[in-house]
């Protein structure tokens, strides 16, 4: 097989049985690190619901994530509004929305209950400059990713962030693949990260589960900044800095933006 990424051949790994009845076969890639599933034929039945029941951790990443950007905000500052590819239930655009930022969100397979009003299409996504682009929970299941990344990045956020976790020779029994749900069919190495952004002329910044992809050249003190930011203590100092800024005027503003129309 080749991979959908760099389109160099691949080799077996595993197989894996996938929605409890189809056996799978997962790929790696020499070339770029990835792992892959074979072509993921499954992917209407996987998302019969956009929101796997599985995925019980959906609250309490959201209430990270929300932190995460809150800090990359503050320390890179770039102009523009901040959009979160693969959206879902709207909750990360909404957490956003009521501590001031300018959010919105894209996906085309989940109804943004909490952010109704502020969700992008493809179309209309690149219309003004895009601060940061999240990608949380997202890369695993891009189906093809080296087309579904050339679209992220044509919108040319000046900062690109995704969560996920690196693949590093992991096995059938790695707990990430999910293989009850299907959703996850792309793994990526840190050589795989870096490829990416080499290739689309990004710089890239690893800090654990968390990928940047930065446009412009990131100086050695914003790069500290960041790495002591995203670990524990960082995110629970910005939990604090974000309830002091909760205040109904940023919804008040946001029904008057609905109003309008």
């Amino acid at each position: 097989m080749r991979c959908r990424l760099c389109d160099h051949d691949c080799a077996p790994a595993f197989e894996r049985m996938v929605l409890h009845r189809l056996t799978v076969q997962y790929y790696s890639c020499p070339h770029c690190g990835a792992l892959q599933s074979e072509t993921p034929t499954w992917l209407d039945e996987a998302y019969g619901s956009a929101i796997a029941a599985l995925d019980t951790g959906i609250v309490a990443r959201n209430l990270v994530n929300q932190a995460v950007v809150f800090l990359l905000a503050r320390i890179l500052g770039p102009a523009g509004r901040l959009v979160d590819f693969g959206g879902g239930t709207g909750m990360l655009c909404r957490l956003l929305r009521d501590i001031g930022f300018d959010a919105y969100l894209m996906d085309r397979y989940a109804d943004p209950v909490f952010a109704r009003g502020f969700g992008l299409t493809s179309e209309t996504a690149g219309q003004a400059p895009i601060a940061i682009l999240s990608c949380f929970e997202l890369f695993e299941h891009l189906s093809m990713p080296d087309a579904d990344l050339a679209a992220l990045f044509a919108l040319k956020p000046a900062l690109l962030v995704a969560s996920t976790k690196l693949c590093d020779g992991q096995g059938a029994d790695w707990p990430y693949l999910v293989p009850e749900t299907g959703q996850h069919v792309f793994f990526y190495a840190h050589r795989t990260m870096e490829t990416i952004a080499a290739s689309h002329g990004y710089g890239y910044v690893n800090r654990g589960d968390y990928h940047l992809f930065l446009r412009d050249p990131l100086s050695p003190v914003r790069r500290a900044l960041i790495r002591l930011s995203l670990s524990r203590p960082g995110l629970l100092i910005a939990r604090l800095m974000i309830a002091a800024r909760l205040d109904t005027r940023f919804a008040e503003r946001d029904q008057a933006q609905l109003n309008r129309g």
